[in-house]
């Protein structure tokens, strides 16, 4: 087994306060029996000691047990879960910096009572296994969960598009092109952008770019052109922030480590802030929010204003408007449909609320088609079909969800995808309604806006007169049948006391 030194003395020091506790000794009698410190004892058992080997004998015969009881990595059955954990990829990957963790607070938690932890560890493994969980699953939700501890927004990420900017003495209320991005990869960073459809490799057309080497980089041909921008800007961002641990292709085909994985979001967050500027897109925002009418035309605008691409334009509202406008509950989420099939699957998805989890949705549930975004997905669809070319499509809606009595306004934007596919996107921002939001935006009651009870899927619906329902509430069905059982439980109970 692969193990750091840091994991050895953790291992070291589970078995020094377990045996010591096994055997009824206290921390001063252990010292008593061996001639080492209190102290000293303390550091070993919190796992920030590794003492010499004589130390180590002496702490077997204190312990009574042999030397090779305590340097082995081996730990009782009651703990090996730990010992699995410690070697998993998922331990060695696992951000715990990010959040502010060490291996110490790990093993404070273990050390308080070893044999509850172990069946806790087991218990997480167990569940791993049973639901076929990669460790780029667990690394892709920390970073969600690293997002919403920070609201979306990042100061220094901010700050490092802004002096780039100042750098370059680019101007904030200008459009950058997307010649300018390519001279800048090739003078500054010799790195030349090359263009190609991949029509040679059909397993890479899906991808919007590879990064073949330092110096070269190539993009899908088929993107727009706002796309292209972003991608470079992205590259620039790897390059400007020095980020070395990357992924080599835009869309995930192997996470490789939480380095990769938050070097991309940093890159990616980069890009955004310095195609969008942070104060410009401030006033226009502020400006939009104090209309008393929702107007999905002026934020069609600001998008061409920026030359943005829905996704990149909705995504910076999200990470804007919650920490400077103060609207802390909010979702985000893009879904994709194919057109023509009455399916829509979750692409990317924050939740800063826990009144809609879309991430606790089962695979094979179907997505409420209340929802403002599928609603627009479905229409955009049928022009296709008809034969148009629709446009971006922008609508609103103020969506209760009936299981928690909780409004949202939310504000969808729909567009056809690139790359050839038959399938379209669409991008989902929602504020929950509350007194603040009332404060904020003026038009958060536009009578021109529908409101629409909602649900997260069919499934789990109580609604009996729906119309858009496509599938029974199975589970809500099961709950209530719990439900009525437990109820009818207790009545029995307190009649037969």
């Amino acid at each position: 087994m692969e193990i750091n030194s840091e994991s050895l003395r953790f291992i070291l020091g589970i078995k020094v306060k377990q045996y010591r506790q096994q055997a009824g000794l206290s921390l001063k009698q252990l010292a008593e029996r061996t001639g080492l410190s209190i102290s000293y004892l303390s550091e070993i058992e919190k796992g920030k000691k590794y003492p010499k080997p004589e130390k180590i004998i002496l702490l077997a015969q204190g312990l009574d047990k042999s030397f090779d009881d305590l340097v082995s990595l081996q730990l009782d059955d009651e703990l090996n879960p730990i010992t699995a954990l410690l070697n998993s990829p998922l331990f060695k990957e696992f951000p715990l910096q990010q959040f502010g963790i060490g291996l110490t607070d790990l093993f404070d938690l273990v050390t308080d009572s070893p044999s509850k932890a172990g069946a806790f560890v087991r218990t997480l493994l167990e569940i791993g296994r049973g639901y076929d969980m990669q460790v780029e699953h667990f690394l892709l939700a920390s970073l969600r969960s690293y997002q919403k501890m920070h609201l979306n927004y990042f100061a220094e990420l901010e700050e490092h598009a802004q002096t780039f900017r100042q750098e370059q003495e680019l101007d904030p209320t200008r459009g950058i092109s997307l010649d300018w991005l390519e001279s800048l990869l090739r003078d500054r960073y010799q790195c030349q952008v090359r263009y190609d459809d991949f029509e040679d490799v059909p397993d890479l057309q899906p991808l919007r770019s590879i990064c073949v080497s330092p110096h070269k980089l190539v993009i899908n041909s088929r993107l727009m052109p706002q796309q292209r921008k972003f991608v470079l800007a992205k590259e620039i961002g790897y390059r400007y922030m020095a980020l070395a641990e990357r992924a080599l292709t835009s869309s995930w085909i192997k996470v490789e480590s939480f380095e990769q994985v938050y070097n991309n979001f940093k890159a990616s967050y980069f890009a955004g802030a310095l195609l969008i500027p942070e104060p410009v897109m401030l006033q226009d925002l502020r400006d939009w929010l104090s209309q008393p009418t929702f107007d999905g035309d002026r934020l069609a605008a600001m998008m061409d204003r920026y030359d943005a691409t829905p996704e990149m334009f909705v995504y910076r509202m999200s990470q804007l408007m919650p920490h400077h406008f103060g609207l802390h509950k909010m979702h985000y989420m893009r879904l994709h449909n194919e057109v023509g099939v009455d399916k829509y699957e979750i692409a990317k998805e924050l939740n800063t609320t826990n009144v809609f989890i879309p991430r606790g949705i089962g695979p094979s549930e179907h997505h409420c088609r209340r929802w403002v975004s599928v609603k627009a997905l479905k229409e955009v669809g049928e022009r296709q079909q008809a034969g148009e070319t629709p446009q971006v499509a922008i609508a609103a809606q103020r969506s209760r969800f009936i299981a928690q009595d909780q409004a949202f306004f939310n504000i969808a934007v729909v567009r056809p995808l690139s790359l050839g596919q038959n399938s379209n996107t669409g991008m989902t921002l929602g504020f929950l309604v509350d007194d603040h939001f009332r404060e904020t935006a003026a038009f958060w009651n536009d009578p021109n806006v529908p409101q629409m009870d909602v649900h997260e899927t069919c499934e789990r619906c109580p609604l009996t007169d729906c119309q858009s329902r496509v599938a029974e509430p199975t589970l809500h069905r099961a709950r209530q049948k719990q439900h009525n059982r437990e109820k009818a439980l207790q009545r029995y109970l307190e009649s037969h006391q």
